[in-house]
């Protein structure tokens, strides 16, 4: 019976909105708080974000003896540390535009490889917010599944992104 009702809600998106609402609504509350204390300390923090597909928390500053990463591991104790993360949708690209932009992905949305803009060209993305507000925005590597996404708009010089050519003779 239960099973029913939980598998009833996931076919109808239920359980993965309010997954993405609860993520962004944290996420959220991190900006103000950062933009908050930036005004009283009147500077504004540094923020790093670093995104990373497929990992898990196979990081030393999660608990993993697997990795050894003691340098990750110095900034994570300095920093502010994700401990619970969730993913809206089960492919990378999606879950990218979707952190970035605030919207959520339906089978009419961000599902597929065209990029952010080719489904709403207005969007606001998390870089361009910070970007607005004074901060110096830079990508570097595979933050936005296309290194065109948003790209004039959200970083304050054109995404990078290594040549992957030559990365197969490494």
């Amino acid at each position: 019976m239960y099973a029913r009702r939980f598998l009833a809600r996931i076919d109808k998106g239920v359980f993965a909105m309010n997954c993405a609402k609860q993520l962004l609504r944290r996420i959220a509350y991190l900006f103000v708080f950062l933009l908050c204390s930036s005004a009283a300390a009147n500077q504004q923090p540094n923020v790093l974000f670093i995104s990373i597909d497929d990992l898990r928390p196979e990081l030393g500053c999660y608990g993993s003896e697997v990795a050894v990463t003691p340098h990750l591991d110095k900034l994570a104790g300095q920093g502010l540390l994700f401990e619970r993360a969730y993913c809206n949708y089960p492919i990378c690209g999606a879950t990218r535009a979707s952190l970035l932009s605030g919207l959520y992905p339906h089978p009419k949305r961000f599902i597929g490889l065209r990029s952010l803009d080719s489904y709403e060209p207005n969007a606001v993305t998390l870089p361009q917010v910070f970007k607005q507000n004074g901060y110096t925005t830079i990508s570097n590597g595979k933050i936005f599944h296309s290194v065109e996404d948003a790209n004039k708009r959200s970083w304050s010089e054109s995404a990078w992104r290594p040549d992957v050519s030559t990365m197969a003779s490494l």
